[in-house]
């Protein structure tokens, strides 16, 4: 997602903590910084804030989590998914208690020298487990001048730092670590604010009710007007109406967890236009020792391998026959790891994305078996009956729990004893969703996949024929519930015009001319 010109990664609080915590345990070179993403930081560091273009050094690799309650109110509103808040304040002791874990040696910069001290006294005497491997209170002068920064970034590197936590206030701390980061050391820096505060007891938290009707502002406003009321009062407004022009892009990466495992498996007929598209989305898991991704070219009549070819870490496989099943089943006879996503040719997924399926599989308890991202519908240059189309499709309740319809969904191995192979006439997604029962099945709440819609009647027709074909070969009895379903979204005038549009469209699809005609592959090209 961007907000304001720039990225916010879209993870839950275990995705969140499990990326953090592998950054440090791994040999990646280049620092990890964590920033958590508000109206203040919308301020500082939005196309039009002061230090925009002062975090963009290129030394150190971002992850800037959701902080503030407008900033998650966007990322609900674009992706039709609650997403949490994870301020500094809320991450920081579930790190420590990893830390502790892991053994890792742990500093912390910034506050004055007496909130340093009982920051200290109060670690010791609760955490006597941790690791602490210094502690600096700089001034203003050795934050700002570039020997004296210099030499506090040498001093943290002498006392070999793994996990720094920098409080040093917005945009002084994500400035500082953007510039001295590599100079540290250390190889994960939080720009975690008030955290030392909270940490030696001097700042308290919102009671959590206020915290989760997302007035926690409005409770430090009280309690510190003087210092809050401009941020708050002053530049708070205007952020705010720059946050609300936040958009998703499927290119927005967070850093990939080095725990990930997995494959990712794509079957591409003819698919020159969009391959590379497809696997620039999720390059950083191109490089990604634990993920294999295999692109089964299957009857193909263009330059869809050469294209393929050209980036590192893909296994390009070439068969004959132009078959998506039998694509899938040679993925499947290749791949070696464990889950296996199925991604088609034309879904722009994030890496993100993926390896939050992957890791959902393999992380969760032994209840799920089959797992699919968040799904957003691109109907840029869809006519409107399409448009309206999908705009009731989104609101069916059914559609937010199956696994097809995102042109993306993942096994585990246990869940793929369930079938031996994928079958040649039913559509894929559909076959798999009607193997797994609702409770070994699950959304994950990633960054959502993009699927491209047709352009007009006669392409969106085409591909519900293949669907409806599928479905009538597994005997599945669906259409009464969708029916149900589809009455229950009216609203208003619009959602009724919408529901009215998507029932015809079904039907046309059902008993229009051309429904008995047999066209297997179902291919939709307005939207390559």
């Amino acid at each position: 997602m961007s907000v304001a010109g720039f990225s916010v990664h879209l993870l839950d609080k275990q995705d969140a903590l499990v990326t953090i915590a592998g950054r440090w345990r791994g040999d990646d070179e280049t620092p990890l910084g964590v920033a958590s993403i508000n109206l203040d930081h919308v301020h500082h560091f939005g196309a039009a804030g002061a230090s925009h273009r002062l975090r963009n050094s290129g030394r150190v690799e971002w992850l800037d989590l959701i902080d503030g309650a407008p900033i998650a109110a966007a990322a609900r509103r674009l992706t039709g998914s609650a997403w949490p808040r994870l301020a500094g304040s809320d991450l920081i002791e579930p790190l420590l208690d990893q830390a502790e874990r892991d053994g890792i040696r742990i500093g912390f910069l910034g506050g004055s020298d007496e909130t340093r001290l009982l920051l200290l006294k109060r670690l010791a005497r609760e955490r006597p487990g941790l690791t602490i491997a210094g502690s600096w209170s700089p001034s203003r002068h050795e934050i700002l001048d570039e020997e004296a920064a210099r030499m506090l970034a040498e001093q943290v590197r002498a006392a070999s730092v793994d996990l720094l936590v920098v409080g040093l206030g917005k945009p002084r701390q994500e400035i500082w670590i953007d510039r001295w980061a590599p100079e540290t050391g250390a190889r994960v820096l939080l720009a975690f604010g008030a955290v030392v505060d909270f940490l030696a007891g001097r700042v308290s938290r919102a009671p959590e009710w206020i915290s989760r009707a997302g007035f926690e502002w409005a409770w430090r406003l009280v309690r510190e007007p003087r210092r809050l009321a401009k941020r708050y009062l002053g530049h708070g407004p205007l952020a705010y109406l720059a946050s609300r022009s936040a958009v998703m892009l499927p290119g927005s990466q967070a850093p990939v967890p080095s725990s990930v495992r997995g494959a990712v498996i794509i079957p591409a007929h003819n698919e020159a236009s969009v391959i590379e598209r497809t696997l620039t989305g999720f390059e950083p898991l191109l490089r990604h020792p634990g993920v294999e991704v295999i692109v089964v070219c299957n009857g193909i009549t263009d330059d869809t391998v050469d294209r393929a070819r050209r980036f590192p870490g893909v296994r390009v496989v070439e068969l004959d026959e132009a078959s998506k099943p039998a694509a899938l089943n040679e993925g499947d006879r290749i791949a070696t790891a464990w889950p296996r996503i199925y991604l088609d040719a034309d879904i722009e997924a994030s890496a993100a994305a993926v390896a939050g399926v992957l890791g959902a599989l393999v992380h969760d308890d032994e209840r799920l078996e089959a797992a699919r991202p968040l799904a957003q519908y691109d109907t840029t240059g869809a006519s409107a009956l399409v448009r309206a189309y999908y705009r009731a499709r989104v609101r069916i309740p059914s559609f937010r729990t199956a696994l097809w319809g995102a042109g993306a969904y993942a096994v585990t191995e246990r869940g793929h004893r369930r079938f031996a192979a994928f079958p040649a006439d039913l559509a894929d997604d559909l076959f798999v969703d009607g193997l797994f029962p609702a409770a070994s099945r699950a959304v994950i709440p990633t960054d959502p996949v993009v699927v491209r819609t047709p352009k007009n009647l006669r392409s969106l027709l085409r591909i519900l024929r293949r669907g409806l074909r599928a479905g009538a070969a597994q005997g599945e009895a669906t259409s009464s519930r969708t029916a149900r379903e589809l009455v229950r979204t009216i609203r208003g005038p619009r959602t009724a015009v919408d529901a009215f549009a998507y029932a015809a469209v079904v039907v046309w699809a059902r008993q229009g001319p051309g429904a008995r005609r047999d066209e297997r592959w179902g291919r939709d090209d307005s939207s390559r």
